[in-house]
């Protein structure tokens, strides 16, 4: 009977390829903290708008017509609300599909990478990425933590929007390969 390692202890995972090499794993605290330094990006890039629609509601509500104040801000909550999925989905897409990482990410010091090799993510995987990540998150509140609960028990430590465009996050670089003294699941 062998014994398995904590999942502390756990750091790389070998990647089933012909060239397989092993992926050091980025661990769900810095995916958690490179998120959060991400979502104030975005927040401090969207805030304008956010505020500007919250005030011309304060002011309508203010007056009495609470039915009203509501029905006339309908329409440019929807448009701040797509302009901000767009600039999310913008902001994942192109700086992981270009840099391989996100601001939150680089902080951190982790790298989005192709689960089947290690190697640089393509414009297009970090499109479907972005997409699955940010309309699901935006569209289904639900989705996003089931999302990012997912890769706590996941082997590959891979979230369902990792899965949909077959990527991890990994500790380094693509194409750098992990210590060797780091530990490889099989």
């Amino acid at each position: 009977m062998t014994r398995t390692p904590p999942a502390e202890a756990v750091e790389a995972v070998q990647v089933p390829t012909a060239t397989a090499q092993a992926v050091a794993l980025a661990r769900p605290w810095r995916r958690l903290l490179a998120f959060l330094i991400d979502a104030a990006i975005l927040t401090l890039a969207t805030g304008a708008l956010w505020g500007r629609l919250i005030a011309a509601l304060a002011s309508r509500m203010s007056s009495g017509a609470y039915g009203r104040a509501l029905g006339h801000t309908v329409g440019p909550y929807l448009i701040v609300l797509i302009a901000t999925i767009m600039l999310a989905i913008t902001y994942y897409w192109l700086l992981t599909g270009y840099w391989g990482t996100t601001i939150g990410k680089r902080a951190l010091g982790t790298w989005v990478v192709t689960a089947d090799g290690g190697s640089r993510v393509s414009l297009r995987r970090s499109f479907i990425r972005a997409l699955v990540f940010v309309l699901g998150g935006e569209v289904i509140p639900l989705f996003f933590f089931a999302d990012n609960l997912w890769l706590t028990r996941d082997r590959r430590r891979q979230a369902l929007h990792d899965k949909a465009a077959g990527t991890v996050v990994a500790r380094m670089p693509p194409g750098q390969q992990p210590d060797h003294d780091q530990p490889a699941v099989q």
